[in-house]
């Protein structure tokens, strides 16, 4: 084996000719040829091939892809910047950013505050004086075999202090959206909820009948468990016709009725008109349009409606038909509507209790009960909505989707229970 025990009694020269820094010697014991470092007097730098400089086979390389011989070197500079993928893809990254920015503020932000300013101009008391008083307000509604408003029996309603002892021993209210002639539906949602007639009351939010399969049995269930309910808009269509036939004498004519009067219109609620009994009739006659259930904990005075309420009315002057079917209010007179094209009157509501609440803890230690809470069915397509002041329990029973109660407890304990229903529509 080679030893360089000579190498470093070498002398080490420099040897500009020398283009890889090595040097040959002779090891003394082999004579073969080795190698050893040149030692660099310059630096490295000095030593580096930098061909494409000074080799002419080069020189006819563009220094772009196009011809820059001309241009200035900041339009050179420029358009390096914007030929680079990097800039590319933050021009990209930034203008998805800035049209999303936009469309955010355009579609959704934007109309929102507008619709916010409008409903406290809406609220303002001195476009309540413009307008000479909310709708309603100055005139007291009177309709033959129709019930405006009833108070709820106060024994019925829940404690204002929850059994810990035991949570399902107090008092409940269970408050169930459409149902709609959906009776076997009806029946799982009372086992889910665990309905004790004992402690239990049920309230109806509406439209208990029409559509489904079996609404006589609905009402005939209602009536056994001596359930409150209020007037919805599919009850008052049947008990119209009904006293419209029998002011006409058309109960018993059935075929005259429907094919050659009415030619069909409304002949499913004609139908359902006449398989109501005088004592099913009667009872759903007694449901009033307004239900004022009371005092409940954490939720003020409770009050069920089929659709709605006009806020800064009393309950009494509210408009049977609006509140039977309104969906939507008008914001500069408070006039509702049946059409979806206007602010939701649950917006409405809210921002006026909300407002009311404030201006009330201003002077009172305890404003809760100077607030209104409303239950109310009705909007199938907004679906279960639970607001601060508003809740809206009709959930589609009759199309499929579900059928719920709102269970309210000793302590203002609240629980919404669902059952899954099945499609009537095609029936």
């Amino acid at each position: 084996m080679a030893r360089y025990s000579n190498l470093d009694h070498h002398d080490y020269t420099d040897d500009d000719s020398s283009d890889d820094g090595l040097h040959s010697f002779n090891d003394n014991n082999n004579n073969a040829p080795s190698y050893r470092l040149t030692r660099y007097t310059r630096p490295l730098i000095d030593y580096v091939r930098n061909e494409w400089q000074t080799n002419p086979k080069y020189a006819s390389l563009p220094l772009t892809n196009t011809d820059t011989s001309d241009c200035p070197r900041w339009v050179q500079l420029l358009g390096s910047i914007v030929t680079a993928p990097r800039f590319r893809r933050y021009v990209v990254v930034y203008t998805t950013v800035l049209v999303s920015c936009w469309a955010v503020w355009k579609f959704i932000v934007s109309p929102r505050l507008e619709e916010h300013a409008a409903i406290l101009r809406a609220l303002d008391p001195q476009v309540k004086e413009e307008v000479g008083g909310w709708f309603g307000a100055n005139a007291l509604p009177r309709f033959d075999n129709m019930v405006q408003l009833r108070m709820l029996e106060p024994s019925l309603l829940p404690g204002e202090v929850a059994s810990e002892s035991d949570p399902h021993g107090g008092r409940r209210l269970i408050f169930i959206g459409d149902v709609h002639g959906c009776k076997d539906e009806l029946e799982r949602l009372l086992e889910e909820t665990s309905f004790n007639s004992d402690t239990d009351h049920l309230i109806f939010t509406g439209d208990l009948i029409n559509k489904g399969p079996d609404s006589v049995g609905v009402v005939d269930l209602a009536r056994n468990y001596s359930a409150s309910c209020v007037r919805g808009n599919n009850e008052d269509k049947v008990l119209s016709l009904r006293h419209n036939m029998i002011a006409a004498n058309t109960m018993s004519d059935e075929f005259l009725d429907d094919a050659n009067m009415h030619r069909g219109k409304y002949t499913k609620e004609r139908r359902l008109a006449r398989q109501l009994s005088e004592e099913q009739a009667d009872w759903l006659d007694t449901c009033p349009v307004v239900l004022n259930v009371g005092q409940i904990k954490g939720m003020g005075q409770v009050v069920v409606a089929h659709a709605g309420l006009v806020p800064g009315v009393d309950l009494d002057k509210q408009d049977p038909y609006s509140v039977m079917n309104m969906v939507t209010v008008d914001l500069d007179t408070h006039v509702p509507s049946a059409s979806r094209k206007g602010t939701k009157w649950t917006k409405l509501f809210n921002k006026h209790q909300s407002l009311l609440s404030d201006s009330l803890h201003e002077t009172f230690e305890n404003p809760e009960s100077m607030l209104t809470t409303v239950i109310y069915g009705h909007d199938s397509r907004s679906s279960l909505s639970l607001k601060t002041y508003t809740k809206g329990i009709d959930t589609g029973c009759f199309k499929g989707e579900k059928l719920t109660a709102l269970v309210v407890g000793d302590g203002g304990e609240q629980k919404i229970v669902q059952v899954k229903c099945n499609d009537h529509t095609k029936e």
